[in-house]
């Protein structure tokens, strides 16, 4: 049989083509990829394609590639840590404060300069253009999206630069400006070195904007407040409210999941404490009440990650309880906290739906000691996935909330009883390798710490810690990728735990700033030295929740820095000198302000200082 050469090289030619058409289809266009991943699944074809369009470069490098993990550190290490931590221990035991807080500025300077050296090393990650960093130092990646770096990575690098480098935070400032100027109101993917929109369907576009508010902006704002981050975030919030498009018996909303619906729950309750906007309210109410007294009856009072509106029944088989899925939990207690507070009628409504929520949750299938497995059969309450959430503190932020709105101790039992499970895993999988597992599963103590004082769970963090710390490898990349900013999230949640709040101006790496606080007598003991001359200031904190959301008083909630020791604006406090025994008075506004300090210079190094309010 004679084969005709240019068809055959024409046919060729057209295969060619066909897959290089099919493989830009499928970076631009999500309904495409979709349809072409679910088509290669169905057929088999999924291990020979994939290969060919990732060589390519036309589709996402395999998993494997993406990111470089470092296997965790084995539970019985010996270390000069463990050392330090063992001995901070020992001080709060016996009531050494003093000792204790300058064996804590030993573990928050490790802290701080690990998340300095990320942000160094990101900063060579910047387009030259627009300043806006990639997904992944990998090469195919190279594109920013809301989703993943908007909302995981940025924040945190900003957060870093407004700390530890006072240099570079105009830098990071102009990343802010860049996708706003790119985007418009609404965020955007944009690939990188062209500057161009990659275009998303409506979904994708309403998700990558509510994980840029919730976890991105939101985290900046509990921290510094007013800003142009809080204004992009205003302005995103109300381009999410203008693109409700699912309609329900409450009215329209923007999404049909827990995710997206629970994290607009959050960032909408935040911002009406703050602006007092009765359309943040009025969305909020409207995704509570979709859920309260539309799902919640109609399946056991259990939602599925997915809902079908229309249908009325689940859109998807299962309901996951670790993140992306379980925000809608603490989404609600806290619509439910600023109801109850304002003293609306429509709270005892809420009242019964959410508690039979919140009790459906609670009797999940769980591991024997309490922690949570990944997903359940949204019908049945069956396990389908049978990991342990390393996001369970995100789950018990919404009993904690709902207790402090009710002024009862219903859950706290049950609080305290995950708390200590999660504490009696030590370099635990809880993600295999990654660090995200670990990054989550810290941060889940930290933010329950202020209000459950329980010593092997203050132990944990200290020690567990440095299994994630032991991640970042001498580049000051830790897995370079996105998921770098959870890393450097919770690395900056630690060390501002080990400092009590207080921050150093100018920072410097040969600087050690530590603190405790006395909970039977109020005292806070401060500790700061250094190896070289240094001058600046000592910033305490102040009570964020009242001074930048208005709320009447603190509640742990997602995304925030935990306040620990807080100098009130308008109270006077004794600062004495530990060295020297002199006294002085200052007011917590001077404090937050700053005190001024000289270290070095033929002078003293140390600085041992009590606080006491007057």
């Amino acid at each position: 049989m004679k084969y005709d050469r240019r068809k055959i090289l024409a046919i060729a030619l057209a295969c060619i083509v066909g897959v290089a058409v099919l493989g830009v289809a499928v970076q631009r266009v999500p309904g495409v990829k979709r349809a072409v991943w679910d088509t290669l699944r169905t057929t088999g074809l999924e291990p020979i394609v994939m290969p060919v369009l990732q060589k390519a470069g036309l589709a996402e490098p395999p998993w494997s590639e993406r990111f470089v993990s470092t296997p965790n550190l084995p539970p019985d290490r010996i270390s000069a840590r463990r050392f330090v931590v063992a001995d901070l221990h020992k001080a709060l035991a016996c009531g050494d404060f003093e000792q204790a807080a300058q064996l804590n500025s030993i573990l928050a300077q490790e802290a701080f300069q690990r998340v300095y050296r990320a942000l160094g090393a990101w900063e060579t990650m910047r387009d030259p253009e627009t300043g806006l960093v990639p997904k992944s130092t990998h090469p195919r990646l190279a594109y920013w999206d809301p989703k993943d770096v908007a909302a995981d990575l940025f924040p945190f690098l900003l957060l870093t630069s407004q700390y530890l480098d006072q240099d570079s935070k105009d830098l990071w400032l102009e990343v802010l400006a860049s996708e706003r100027k790119i985007c418009g109101p609404m965020p955007c993917s944009i690939e990188l070195y062209s500057g161009q929109v990659i275009n998303e369907d409506r979904q994708g576009v309403i998700f990558g904007a509510s994980e840029y508010a919730k976890d991105g902006l939101l985290a900046v704002t509990e921290r510094l407040g007013r800003g142009p981050w809080f204004e992009r975030m205003e302005e995103v919030m109300n381009a999410l409210i203008d693109a409700a498009y699912v309609q329900t018996e409450a009215g329209k909303i923007c999404d049909r999941g827990t995710e997206v619906n629970g994290e607009m729950l959050q960032v909408l309750s935040r911002l009406y404490w703050a602006t007092g906007n009765d359309k943040y309210l009025e969305m909020a109410k409207r995704i509570a009440e979709a859920y309260l007294f539309d799902v919640f009856p109609k399946n056991r009072y259990l939602p599925a990650t997915y809902w079908d509106f229309d249908a009325g029944q689940p859109q998807s088989k299962h309901f996951r309880l670790r993140d992306h899925g379980s925000e809608i939990i603490p989404g609600l207690a806290e619509l439910y906290l600023l109801e109850k507070l304002h003293g609306r009628p429509q709270v005892q409504r809420y009242r019964e739906p959410l508690k039979r929520f919140l009790d459906a949750v609670r009797a999940l299938p769980r591991s024997e000691d309490g922690l949570w497995y990944n997903a359940v059969n949204a019908k049945t309450g069956e396990t389908l996935d049978n990991g342990l959430i390393d996001t369970w503190g995100y789950i018990l932020l919404g009993y904690q909330t709902f207790d402090m709105a009710e002024g009862s101790d219903i859950y706290v039992s049950e609080i305290e009883r995950v708390m200590r499970a999660a504490a009696s895993r030590r370099s635990f999988p809880w993600e295999g390798d990654s660090l995200d597992g670990y990054a989550d599963a810290v941060e889940s103590m930290l933010y329950l710490l202020p209000w459950h004082n329980i010593p092997e769970c203050q132990r944990w963090v200290d020690d567990e810690i440095e299994v994630m710390l032991d991640k970042q490898s001498d580049s000051g990349f830790i897995e370079q990728w996105y998921l770098d900013g959870n890393y450097i999230r919770t690395a900056l949640l630690y060390a501002l735990y080990k400092t009590q709040g207080i921050t150093l101006t100018p920072w410097q790496e040969h600087v050690r700033l530590g603190a405790v606080h006395d909970s039977n007598t109020g005292e806070l003991y401060v500790h700061l030295s250094t190896d070289a001359d240094w001058e600046g200031s000592l910033q305490f904190d102040l009570p964020r929740h009242r001074t930048i959301w208005n709320l009447p008083f603190e509640y742990p909630r997602l995304n925030e820095t935990p306040e620990w020791f807080v100098a009130e604006p308008e109270n006077a406090y004794t600062v004495i000198n530990l060295d020297t025994g002199e006294e002085f008075t200052y007011s917590g506004q001077q404090m937050a302000e700053g005190l001024a300090v000289t270290l070095g210079e033929g002078e003293r190094d140390t600085l041992r200082l009590k606080v006491m309010q007057r």
